[in-house]
């Protein structure tokens, strides 16, 4: 398993993918690297940051707590933290009944389609998947978002942040059913994965995700996207 963070150079991996390609093609194969979406190809604290920005001009939030919502509308996005309540203690927050309420907030909005056309991607990473594809390998993003409430929004989203869609060899898999958890869709997706081909590379945020998918292609390589993730990861 390798570490992947913003600043390193991707030569040395475009070298090994580039020679994991080849050899699954020459065998007759399908090559397939799995990206994750959420935290690995986009940065995800933009999207939470306008969320709570919404939600620190709410008129009642405004009526209700004018010091913390002020405290909020200054909070940069650079500094957003994976749970919501861990971005409070930090601008000095402390009414509970506040956290409560933007946290109520944050799952109404964070996940609907509005917010999810407004995503941004982590520099370079149109580029890098583009380069994937070149070197021929076949792309599936793999994201636990769900499929009846976000999959227009994740589609177009990709496509105007110019990543590699509606081509034959892209593959976008959303989990069908929002109560399902992360974990379970993605390890059950992973056999609709190998029906596909030979996993050659998997990019993953979450590390619980990654082992689940080193354990089912043990060939592969795995590389954590060390960006936001939950805590305390194994």
């Amino acid at each position: 398993m390798q570490n992947s963070s913003k600043g390193k150079s991707p030569a040395p991996i475009f070298d090994e993918l580039k020679t994991r390609i080849e050899a699954v093609r020459k065998d007759g194969g399908t090559p397939l690297i799995v990206f994750d979406v959420d935290d690995t190809l986009i940065d995800c604290r933009h999207r939470k940051s306008l969320v709570f920005h919404a939600f620190a001009r709410d008129e009642e939030s405004r009526r209700r707590w004018p010091e913390d919502t002020e405290k909020l509308s200054r909070h940069s996005w650079e500094q957003l933290k994976y749970r919501v309540h861990d971005n409070l203690h930090p601008l000095s927050i402390t009414d509970k009944i506040f956290g409560d309420e933007l946290l109520g907030y944050w799952l109404k909005h964070y996940f609907t389609y509005p917010y999810l056309i407004q995503d941004k991607a982590f520099p370079g990473a149109q580029a890098f998947v583009a380069h994937c594809l070149t070197l021929g390998a076949d792309i599936v993003y793999l994201t636990a978002r769900d499929h009846p409430g976000m999959y227009q929004g994740t589609v177009e989203a990709l496509e105007s942040l110019a990543f590699p869609i509606h081509k034959p060899n892209i593959h976008v898999m959303l989990k069908p059913d929002k109560a399902t958890s992360d974990y379970d869709f993605k390890v059950k997706a992973l056999e609709d994965i190998a029906a596909l081909g030979e996993v050659i590379a998997s990019f993953e945020n979450e590390l619980p995700n990654l082992n689940a998918m080193a354990a089912r292609f043990p060939g592969a390589l795995m590389i954590w996207r060390k960006t936001l993730f939950a805590p305390n990861p194994p």
